[in-house]
C-alpha cells in the first residue's frame, strides 16, 4: 500500500474514499487477505450512515468505540482503521481536519461526549426495527396487518437484534410496538405450528402435532434471550397483549404501559400445553392464585390490577409513553453498566424457580406429549383458523 500523502489537496482526495475503499486499505495495512467478514463490516458502517473516510473521521471515540464491536470487526482490523484514522489526521492541516461532534460539545459544554445517534437498521424482517440512541437500544415490531404475532422469523429477528443491540454497546433496550396499534403484540404464532410429519398446522388430520414449545423452539430461544441479555430490557407497551406475549412482557425486566394495555394468557383457549419454564416465568413475577386464573380462564387482567399485583411498573397516559419510557431508559443507562449488569445477573439467579424431581419431570412431559397429541389441541387450531368458538371433549 502506498504511504499516505501529506499535501492537502491529496489528503482531500483521500478522505472522500468510500468506506468500503477505506476497510479495503485497512486490511492490506494488516498483511492479511481479504475476508468476508469486511464485507459485513462495511454493511454495518453503511448502515450507520458512515459511508466515507470523512463519515469516519468525524466518528467521537465513544462512536468509534461501538465500531470495535461491529460485525465483522476482528480486533487486527479495528486497529488499522484506527491508525489509519490517526494517519489522515496528522496528514491534514488542523484547519482543514472536520470538526467532531465531540470537539464541538467541548467548547460548548465540559461534559463528556455521549456516543452519535446511530441511525435505524434494517433487519432480515420488515416486521422488526431497530434503532440506536447513545447508550439506548430501541426495537420496534411494526406488522400491524398481522398484529406483531410471534412467527419463527419474527422471533429470530428479535433475538438476533437484541445481540445487535448489546454489540453497538447500548446499556439498555426498549421493546415496543409502532405508536397508536391497538394490539402490542397477538402472541406465538399458531401458523407456525409443525405436525410429526413435517407438514404444517393447516393440514388437518395429516398428523398429530409436534410440541409446540421445545426447547429448540425460536420463540422458546428468545425469552431465554430476554432473561440472560446483559443488559436491562425495557417492555413499552401500548395496545393489548396476548398469549405468548405476555410471557414476554413477564420476561423483560420493567414494564411501562397505558390505561388501556391489558394482559391475557390464552393456551386453554386453544388447547395448548404450556412448558414447565414457561409457567415459572409468571411464578416468579406475580402471585400464584393471579396466575392460576389467568391460565385456567385464558382471561385477560387490566393495565391497573396488573400494576397493583407488581407485573408492571407504572401506567401513563399513551400521550406520554414515549417520553416517560425515555426517562426510565436515561435513567438506566446513567448507572454504572458492570453494576446494572451483575445486578440483573444477581436477581435472575436468585429469583424463586419451582424445581422438580425426576420423577415429576417425566409425569408432566407425559401429560404435555399427551396433550398436544389429543384431539382437543386439534380442535382448537382448526377452530383458530376457522375463526370459531372450539368445542373441546377432554380427550
Amino acid at each position: 500500500m502506498a504511504a499516505m500523502a501529506s499535501s492537502p489537496e491529496l489528503c482531500g482526495r483521500e478522505s472522500e474514499r468510500s468506506i468500503a475503499e477505506v476497510v479495503q486499505a485497512a486490511r492490506a495495512m494488516t498483511g492479511k487477505p481479504a475476508r468476508p467478514s469486511d464485507e459485513e463490516l462495511v454493511e454495518w458502517l453503511e448502515d450507520q450512515e458512515v459511508t466515507c473516510e470523512k463519515d469516519l473521521l468525524q466518528l467521537s471515540e465513544p462512536g468509534f468505540s461501538a465500531v470495535k464491536r461491529a460485525p465483522g470487526a476482528s480486533l487486527v482490523l479495528v486497529d488499522a482503521l484506527e491508525k489509519l484514522r490517526q494517519a489522515q489526521e496528522k496528514a491534514i492541516p488542523a484547519e482543514q481536519v472536520p470538526e467532531r461532534e465531540s470537539d464541538a460539545r467541548k467548547k460548548v459544554e465540559p461534559k463528556p461526549a455521549d456516543p452519535p445517534l446511530i441511525k435505524r437498521l434494517s433487519s432480515s424482517t420488515p416486521s422488526v426495527e431497530m434503532e440506536v440512541h447513545g447508550f439506548t437500544g430501541i426495537i420496534t415490531m411494526c406488522n400491524e396487518a398481522k398484529r406483531n404475532a410471534l412467527s419463527h422469523q419474527v422471533c429470530e429477528a428479535l433475538s438476533g437484534l437484541l445481540d445487535r443491540c448489546c454489540c453497538a454497546g447500548v446499556r439498555v433496550v426498549i421493546l415496543r410496538s409502532s405508536s397508536g396499534q391497538r394490539v402490542w403484540s397477538a402472541g406465538h404464532d399458531v401458523r407456525d405450528f409443525k405436525r410429526v410429519d413435517g407438514s404444517p398446522a393447516q393440514s388437518f388430520g395429516s398428523s398429530k402435532f409436534q410440541d409446540p414449545l421445545s426447547s429448540e423452539d425460536s420463540f422458546v430461544k428468545l425469552l431465554d434471550r430476554i432473561r440472560n441479555l446483559p443488559v436491562p430490557v425495557i417492555a413499552s407497551i401500548e395496545g393489548t397483549v396476548w398469549g405468548g406475549a405476555t410471557d414476554i412482557c413477564a420476561c423483560c425486566d420493567v414494564l411501562i404501559c397505558t390505561p388501556k394495555t391489558t394482559f391475557a394468557i390464552t393456551p386453554a383457549k386453544i388447547g395448548l400445553p404450556y412448558n414447565h419454564s414457561g409457567m415459572s416465568h409468571f411464578i416468579q413475577v406475580m402471585p400464584l392464585h393471579i396466575v392460576k386464573w389467568m391460565f385456567f380462564s385464558g382471561e385477560p387482567i387490566t393495565a391497573e390490577q396488573a400494576l397493583q399485583m407488581g407485573f408492571v411498573n407504572f401506567v401513563v397516559p399513551v400521550e406520554r409513553l414515549e417520553e416517560r419510557t425515555a426517562e426510565m431508559a436515561n435513567t438506566i443507562a446513567s448507572r454504572a453498566p458492570l453494576v446494572v449488569h451483575l445486578l440483573k445477573r444477581q436477581l435472575l439467579c436468585m429469583s424463586p424457580v419451582p424445581s422438580l424431581t425426576p420423577e415429576v419431570f417425566e409425569e408432566l412431559h407425559e401429560k404435555r406429549k399427551k396433550t398436544w397429541c389429543s384431539y382437543d389441541m386439534e380442535e382448537g387450531v382448526r377452530a383458530f383458523f376457522a375463526k370459531r368458538a372450539p368445542v373441546f371433549r377432554g380427550n
